[in-house]
């Protein structure tokens, strides 16, 4: 058994992006991951497969589990033999009890490491334009909890003490308090007129902020029912400042679906947030390998001229096979190879070869017809998924080219929740088999566009009586890139 060992780690201010590369690394490597509510579910994706995902974030008033109960599970997991990450939002040190998770960890002789990470305390005033200190305006900041562990008020901190502060002040997890906490600051001398600012939601899709000053941010921030919790509450000059470059990219406030599998969804995702936008994830597509008779194909690979690759899933698992059964690349020589896509044409080149055919349109009709006019004299040889389109396979038969198909996976549905797409401007389909899922699964789209893959997968949208946008091409790219020209044109 090996031996136990905990991570206690901040995932950062929210933002899967800004999380690090070593949390990274240890969110795919761990045997269990037990997070916190704050953190971006997209780094859930990042998991193996069979690693144990537990969830014990806490809400304002609502707690998953208690501080004691997280404790003994983080060590229960651990002396399991496992290798355990507790992923925390922001910082684990900062208001994140993870101190006490290490002492707990440290007095049974449980061995731990702690990876530090950025704090919401700087990073969400910063990510929407208010730097916590500013030349001429802040010289420190002060970063105090909005209430104790009890969720009492009173005598939790010195107000006295905090209302002389001349640098910014950023309260956590104090929206509940807010009147208080503003009434307690302007009782012990601080200005009215101090310039303060609420951060609702930061890095989410959600993501809101209202700004007034110490006197009037209370009545405003209660008058407006995008002011919800998590918030963060900062008083001081810097509060007036807004540093935001509006616009500056075009998928700026604008909210996305994206749906299929895992390998796919974490590709356009990566895209469409380097354009600005906020995007929810629903991994719901699972590839699951199947048996298969490739080895015995593999070993008489000389009957056949070309072998036709229809996604990147089936690239990967084809060479998976080939090295579990001891094959090398010159197997595949006197092959000519096809593809569809860029993202198939790309995972292919991680194997060092290139691709020798890929029909201008990136459709299994093209590719169909491109093997019926360049292999009608030769076999061809498809690894492939169970459940895929079988138009390749139809456009064959009608040209009469000698072909066979070996399944090297099919794609499952795995989501237990309805699919809801509430809020949100644009709905991406990778495949028609995950417009299928969606829907069967009472997924609804409500006000959100569709954007489809290609034209099978339109077309299968357009039997649920979804009229949808069209990518050009089979890739995360091109897909972003239609989202982007609607809202441009719009």
């Amino acid at each position: 058994m090996k031996k136990p060992f905990v991570y206690i780690a901040g995932a950062g201010p929210g933002d899967a992006s800004l999380t690090s590369v070593r949390v990274c690394e240890l969110i795919k490597e761990c045997d269990a991951v037990i997070y916190d509510r704050l953190i971006d579910d997209s780094l859930l994706l990042l998991c193996a497969k069979n690693t144990e995902k537990i969830y014990a974030g806490k809400a304002a008033l609502s707690h998953s589990m208690k501080q004691e109960d997280i404790n003994n599970l983080i060590a229960k997991k651990a002396m399991e033999g496992k290798t355990v990450l507790r992923l925390k939002g922001g910082d684990p040190f900062v208001f994140g009890r993870g101190g006490e998770e290490a002492e707990f960890l440290k007095s049974r002789g449980i061995p731990y490491e702690i990876i530090p990470a950025v704090s919401s305390c700087i990073a969400v005033p910063e990510k929407c334009g208010i730097p916590v200190t500013y030349r001429g305006l802040s010289r420190s900041f002060t970063v105090v909890t909005g209430h104790s562990a009890c969720g009492s008020f009173e005598e939790a901190e010195n107000y006295e003490a905090l209302s002389r502060l001349k640098g910014t002040l950023v309260f956590l997890m104090g929206l509940e308090n807010i009147e208080k906490i503003t009434s307690a600051l302007m009782l012990h001398g601080k200005a009215k007129d101090t310039p303060a600012a609420v951060i609702s939601c930061a890095m989410t899709e959600n993501e809101h902020i209202i700004r007034g000053t110490l006197e009037n941010i209370t009545k405003l921030s209660k008058n407006d029912k995008k002011i919800i919790s998590p918030a963060i509450i900062i008083v001081g000059k810097t509060a007036a400042l807004d540093l935001r470059c509006e616009n500056s990219r075009p998928l700026c406030g604008i909210k996305t679906g994206v749906s299929g599998t895992k390998e796919f969804t974490t590709a356009l995702c990566k895209r469409l947030k380097a354009e600005g936008a906020f995007v929810r994830t629903y991994d719901y597509m699972d590839v699951k390998p199947l048996e298969n008779g490739l080895k015995t194909e593999l070993e008489n690979m000389a009957k056949y001229s070309h072998i036709a690759f229809t996604s990147a899933n089936g690239v990967r698992l084809f060479f998976d096979d080939m090295k579990k059964y001891g094959f090398d690349i010159r197997t595949l020589c006197g092959c000519r190879i096809a593809v569809i896509g860029d993202g198939t044409r790309r995972e292919l080149e991680k194997y060092m070869l290139k691709a020798d055919m890929e029909p201008e349109s990136f459709t299994s009709e093209a590719l169909g017809h491109l093997l019926a006019k360049n292999a009608a004299a030769g076999r061809v040889l498809i690894p492939r998924a169970e459940n895929g389109s079988r138009v390749l396979s139809e456009i064959l038969t009608e040209n009469k080219v000698d072909f066979k198909e070996i399944y090297l996976y099919k794609t499952v549905f795995n989501c237990e929740s309805v699919l809801d797409t509430d809020g949100l401007d644009f709905f991406a389909f990778a495949s028609a088999s995950s417009v299928s899922e969606f829907f069967e699964h009472g997924g609804k789209l409500n006000k959100a566009k569709a954007v489809a893959i290609g034209p099978v997968t339109a077309e299968k949208l357009r039997q649920y009586g979804v009229e949808a946008l069209i990518s050009q091409k089979a890739s995360a790219e091109e897909m972003a890139a239609t989202i982007i020209k609607e809202v441009q044109n719009k």
